[in-house]
């Protein structure tokens, strides 16, 4: 990089005093990054999250049961267009726009991608999907990708702590919403594009940003498809800067932007302070279970309490303390969260992940969800309760069980596994889960070499990697 844009970068790294120069800021921040900021902190946080993306992605496209039918769709509705970018497990004959959809659409299907509690959205399935199309079509370098899923990252993570739980009530998932931004910003810094065509690309993204909780009412696919449509989504809104079209001022703090339109809570007061100063997607986690978040404090109880406590049978009654923001999403007792019907609906159950692992085990991943018609699990899960403890504020729950003989014990989770407070290490829990989901259908061999390489990915060029999981 030239001294102009390292001059450049040293400048974003400041605070912004109003925030009516916050989507501005962000967009400087994009243009005028180097890889000279890129920390040997960041470049081990971004390997880990890229393994996990992919073994996470690959599974998913292989053995979902949605993953068939987006792929049909796509090929329908792109009328089989051919190009030379990668989707997990298909191939390397996709256009840009299609693989990053449908890998989206993969990353996000089991519900195991990397997650943020600060930002609460999955930040990878989108900007992970986008960036991996476009460094593949450019014939980018990993270190090129390295540094635009830098960025990508954090104007994603720092978009959803602005946005707060807010967006929920109003029925936005921020993994969409969100996930937009953050897939243009590192398809913006793998193009050089300049600031005005980010600029112009985020109020282009106004216009685009969507994905609502609605799945929640039956289990649909359409939370599946959020990060990709984002991540197709972003390629357009480039695209249409790139010619010259103009995009909204003020995309993300204005009267009708983003924070406002699509939040209760939205806050851009501290969402520029020490821009690429503090990174705030080092809090990013790779999550242990496929289920949601909100569940996975109770799934660490319940796998300890069901080993310490088995010779008192099974519980007779289990109360989960909740946060008031995972109690509408997750502990509602609706018909479909306390006997769900499908595979989704179960991912969004306290009732159904307490049920089937106290029964089975937390560690079955995916296989957990062939649980979901056993009446065993079903009784239980009626025995289940779900109540607010409105001391709570983020992820935390504590659960009570009564068993038969009148034992009574209780726990309590405060950092689920994987959470900065309790970091998934990448030999124990990285890799561990990558060649969990990947070897099945890579075999052990390839899945090593796949580890090896995203280890020195940004010594090779990102085809090299996409070679070894089409």
């Amino acid at each position: 990089m030239d001294d102009s844009t390292n001059e450049a970068s040293a400048d974003v790294q400041q605070d912004v005093s109003s925030s009516e120069e916050v989507t501005v800021a962000l967009a400087r921040f994009v243009a005028s990054f180097s890889q000279d900021a890129v920390t040997p902190e960041i470049v081990t946080k971004l390997k880990a999250l890229l393994l996990d993306y992919l073994g996470v992605s690959a599974s998913a496209g292989a053995f979902a049961e949605s993953s068939p039918k987006f792929l049909a769709g796509i090929a329908k509705f792109s009328q089989d267009a051919t190009g030379s970018c990668t989707i997990l497990t298909k191939g390397s004959t996709f256009p840009p726009q299609y693989a990053a959809l449908l890998n989206g659409a993969w990353c996000h299907t089991y519900d195991f991608d990397d997650t943020t509690s600060e930002a609460i959205l999955h930040p990878g399935s989108s900007l992970i999907s986008a960036a991996l199309a476009e460094a593949e079509n450019l014939n980018a370098t990993g270190a090129d990708l390295l540094v635009a899923l830098a960025v990508g990252y954090e104007v994603a993570c720092r978009i959803g702590t602005a946005l707060g739980l807010g967006s929920y009530p109003r029925g936005f998932h921020n993994t969409g919403t969100v996930g937009l931004y953050g897939s243009i910003a590192a398809i913006s810094k793998l193009r050089g594009s300049s600031q005005q065509i980010v600029e112009d690309a985020f109020g282009l993204a106004l216009s685009k940003a969507a994905g609502t909780m609605q799945f929640l009412e039956n289990g649909s696919w359409n939370k599946r498809l959020h990060p990709g449509f984002a991540a197709h989504d972003a390629l357009l809104c480039i695209s249409l800067a790139e010619a010259g079209v103009i995009g909204a001022t003020k995309a993300i703090e204005g009267k009708y932007g983003l924070l406002h339109s699509y939040s209760e809570s939205g806050n851009p007061a501290n969402l520029t302070r020490d821009l690429g100063k503090r990174w705030s997607f080092l809090t990013t986690a790779c999550k242990p279970f496929p289920a949601c978040r909100m569940t996975h404090g109770q799934l660490e109880m319940v796998g300890r309490m069901r080993k310490a406590y088995a010779a008192h049978g099974l519980p007779e009654q289990v109360t989960v303390s909740l946060p008031p923001g995972c109690f509408p999403i997750v502990g509602t007792p609706a018909p479909n969260k306390i006997q769900p019907d499908c595979i989704v609906d179960a991912q969004f159950s306290s009732y159904y992940q307490v049920a089937a692992s106290w029964l089975y085990g937390n560690d079955l991943g995916w296989a957990i969800y062939d649980k979901i018609r056993d009446e065993k699990v079903r009784e239980l899960a009626r025995k289940v309760t779900c109540k607010i403890d409105e001391s709570y504020c983020s992820l935390e729950s504590r659960l009570k069980v009564v068993f038969g003989d009148g034992t009574i014990v209780e726990d309590e989770v405060i950092f689920p596994l994987a959470e900065p407070q309790r970091p998934f290490e990448w030999d124990t829990g990285v890799q561990q889960k990558f060649k969990g989901l990947a070897e099945p259908l890579y075999g052990a061999t390839k899945s090593q070499q796949i580890c090896d390489l995203v280890g020195w990915i940004d010594e090779v060029a990102v085809v090299d990697l996409m070679k070894l999981v089409a």
